[in-house]
């Protein structure tokens, strides 16, 4: 499980992908990760804008236009991937999800 460092380097690394960003498409794998997800998620993400990120002890927290926060936990393998366009090094290929991603 990441540390507290860990999380602080995967929001840094992200923050500039994501940033401003839309989300072209959100999709709910697992409702049952952690804790019940709000009804709905996976439309209220959809087609909303980041405005930016931040974070709390070891959750990462993105800002959206909605007047949300997207509340992220890196899990058990402490990584994010970034696919589509490529975004400098940030950028790697990857497979289709396994079963701990989400």
């Amino acid at each position: 499980m990441p540390e507290l460092p860990e999380v602080e380097t995967v929001k840094a690394g992200i923050a500039p992908v994501m940033t401003g960003q839309v989300i072209a498409l959100a999709e709910v794998n697992r409702p049952d990760l952690r804790w019940p997800f709000p009804e709905n998620m996976a439309d209220r993400l959809t087609g909303r804008r980041v405005l930016g990120l931040r974070r709390r002890s070891k959750y990462i927290l993105v800002d959206l236009d909605s007047a949300e926060t997207l509340l992220i936990h890196l899990g058990m393998s402490g990584r994010m991937l970034v696919s589509g366009a490529a975004q400098g090094a940030f950028y790697h290929p990857h497979p289709a999800p396994a079963k701990h991603d989400h």
